[in-house]
This record gives structure tokens, C-alpha cells and sequence, in this order.
């Protein structure tokens, strides 16, 4: 074995290891600049239904069921088991996302139309240009 086989080897690595940040910074930049592009057009009616939804779940209901699945009291067959216990936060978040959206409540109309009226006259009344 000699010290050039070596070398080679190891430079090579540093030079992947290299590249693979300048990939990652380059979809970073992609990624703002994407974002940037989006916050100029204002977001779609589909997007503000969604952050309207996510944040009535976050807010209302995932508490809720957090409680209620923590105020268990079964006995030692029912009760729940260390994997109940650590992925419980997941399930919940799921549970209440789908009782979002499949029931129509109220406020989320409400904070989507909020929202939305908020998202347009930010976007035509703001006047700012932002250059990356």
C-alpha cells in the first residue's frame, strides 16, 4: 500500500464532503428564494384554509384530547403501554386534524377569511421590495 492510494482516499472524501454543502446550500437558496417568490403572490385561499385548520387544532382540540388520553384510568390489561405513551402526542395531532377537516366549524372559517383579507392587503398595500 502506498501513500498516494491514501491520499487519493481521503481527498476524495473532503471533495464529496464539499460538494454535498454546496448542494445543500444551493437548495437552501432555492428554498428562500421559493419562498420569497411566494410571499410576493400571497398565498393561495387552499394554503390559508390549511394554517387556518392547523391552528384551530393545535389550539382547541389537541389539548382536549391530550387531556383525555392522560386522564385514563384502566386498569393494568387496558392501560396503555410505553409505545401508547411516547407516540400518544402523534396520534392526537392526527385525530385532531382529521376532526378539523371533517367537521365545518365556525372559526375556521372565520380565521380563513381573516387570514385571507390580511394576506391581500399586506401583499397590495405593502410596497417593499425584497432582493436577495
Amino acid at each position: 500500500m502506498n501513500l498516494s492510494s491514501v491520499s487519493n482516499t481521503v481527498g476524495s472524501g473532503f471533495e464529496s464532503k464539499a460538494l454535498v454543502g454546496i448542494d445543500a446550500s444551493h437548495r437552501q437558496n432555492a428554498a428562500f428564494d421559493d419562498l420569497l417568490r411566494r410571499s410576493k403572490e400571497g398565498a393561495s385561499d387552499d394554503e390559508i384554509r390549511t394554517a387556518a385548520e392547523q391552528l384551530v387544532a393545535a389550539t382547541f382540540i389537541i389539548p382536549i384530547l391530550s387531556s383525555v388520553r392522560e386522564s385514563s384510568m384502566a386498569a393494568e390489561p387496558f392501560a396503555p403501554t410505553q409505545g401508547e405513551k411516547q407516540f400518544g402526542a402523534l396520534l392526537d395531532q392526527q385525530v385532531a386534524d382529521e376532526i378539523v377537516k371533517s367537521s365545518n366549524l365556525p372559526i375556521v372559517d372565520r380565521l380563513a377569511q381573516t387570514f385571507g383579507s390580511h394576506s391581500k392587503n399586506h401583499s397590495s398595500s405593502a410596497g417593499l421590495e425584497v432582493t436577495a
